[in-house]
């Protein structure tokens, strides 16, 4: 061993982790090097001088400072915020209005979005039409969804499917892409999907699956009403141009609000103008084909 590895190993062997062969040969080397026994005495020396110093110990100034600083914060910490009233009425409120269980949340949320659509049917009827005295298809479907909003199992089953994982709920939105003639049911879940499924793939799937059906009022009323809540631009342009397609007059003021919302995404702006421009122009046997948007980027 030479001197500069012997000295840097004094540490570890004054503290006796280094190991035995190499504590051997650095005693050799000790034994025959003058200036490595002076480093070493060196050391010993500073170290006795070390060990011999009194223990430090707080002075009572800063045992006094601790204690009126931890009384401070205790004070502090058992205040009353002047929040704290309002907002323990406000946590009772909400927690005595809205059920406790996941499931039934989602169910809550569901039975709301239902009844925006019954009261989009009625306050949202399409200008210069006049509806006739009796519709007994639309008491029919009026009836069907009051149905569904009082059974609250069927709810509870539509939020506990909500609980799948996204391969398995997207899987379940495009087999009913392949169904010509869905019932009201399957048209209720996939209005469901797209007003409140977390997966942006799930819902343009939705949407995608509502546009083979735009002819049905549900359809048209559930996507108006999902429109104003998605915050997703490739969703939203997706609903604009469903909607445009259909000729729903009713949207008129959605994309209206839509195309000079300056926080809206530009694209989404751009369809609801061209949306516009659609319901505005006289009855067309194609008229989607004016809506057609740049191609969008793919979903990853």
């Amino acid at each position: 061993m030479n001197c500069q590895r012997v000295q840097d190993s004094f540490i570890d062997y004054q503290d006796g982790s280094l190991p035995a062969d190499e504590s051997a040969q650095l005693r050799a080397h000790l034994a025959s090097c003058p200036t490595c026994q002076r480093e070493w005495a060196a050391l010993q020396e500073m170290t006795s001088k070390l060990d011999a110093l009194p223990a430090a110990e707080p002075s009572p100034r800063l045992r006094e400072n601790f204690y009126a600083m931890l009384e401070t914060h205790q004070r502090e910490a058992d205040a009353p915020s002047p929040f704290a009233l309002a907002r323990g009425r406000i946590d009772r409120f909400f927690a005595a209005l809205l059920p406790a269980q996941p499931a039934l949340q989602f169910a809550f949320a569901l039975a709301l979005l239902i009844g925006g659509l019954l009261a989009g049917q009625h306050y949202l009827a399409r200008p210069g039409t006049v509806a006739p005295a009796v519709d007994v298809a639309a008491q029919h479907k009026i009836a069907e969804l009051e149905a569904k909003v009082n059974s609250m199992g069927q709810l509870v089953t539509y939020s506990l499917l909500q609980q799948q994982s996204t391969g398995d709920r997207l899987q379940a939105v495009l087999t009913s892409m392949d169904v010509k003639s869905p019932d009201r049911k399957a048209l209720t879940d996939l209005v469901g999907a797209l007003a409140f499924d977390p997966s942006i793939n799930v819902r343009l799937s939705a949407v995608e699956a509502l546009a083979q059906h735009t002819d049905d009022s549900l359809v048209r009323a559930g996507v108006l009403s999902a429109l104003p809540r998605e915050r997703a631009p490739l969703v939203q342009v997706a609903m604009i141009e469903l909607l445009a397609g259909a000729r729903d007059l009713a949207a008129l003021p959605v994309f209206e609000k839509l195309s000079r919302d300056e926080a809206t995404d530009i694209n989404v702006r751009d369809a609801a103008r061209r949306a516009l421009a659609v319901l505005r122009l006289p009855a067309d046997p194609a008229p989607a084909a004016t809506l057609k948007s740049p191609a969008q980027p793919a979903l990853s």
